[in-house]
């Protein structure tokens, strides 16, 4: 499902949401970059120069994942580049895309858990839009 090469680098302050999610990405063939605040996941996103992005709304404050995408959009390397944000909020409904939206300009809004399967599906969908 995955193509090899492909890096994907998931911003999470949760230890155990990034180990399983980097596994079910790996298992659909993608290379994984981890990183566990957005300070971090900003500095790896220049080091690693991932091709998508999946980031936790919330994390040591409740901006800090629209935050990071805040700086994705302004930087010229990485402001066409897939995002998905990924939240254990309540999006009271069928959320699923966001596509230039002043609030979060994400390719998709998740609400966690999200199935491996789906997850994998999302990730390939996002790709094949860049």
């Amino acid at each position: 499902m995955g193509e090899k090469g492909r890096k994907i680098l998931v911003i999470d302050d949760d230890p155990d949401f990034v180990k399983s999610t980097g596994m079910v990405l790996r298992s659909g063939g993608y290379e994984v970059v981890e990183a566990f605040s957005g300070k971090e996941g900003l500095e790896k996103s220049r080091a690693e120069k991932p091709d998508l992005y999946i980031i936790d709304l919330m994390m040591e404050t409740y901006s800090e994942g629209s935050n990071v995408v805040k700086a994705l959009i302004e930087d010229e390397e990485t402001k066409t580049k897939p995002r998905i944000m990924i939240t254990s909020v309540d999006l009271q409904g069928p959320w699923d895309s966001y596509p230039e939206d002043d609030w979060m300009p994400c390719d998709f809004v998740l609400q966690k858990p999200v199935l491996p399967n789906e997850l994998l599906g999302y990730v390939k969908d996002a790709l094949s839009k860049k």
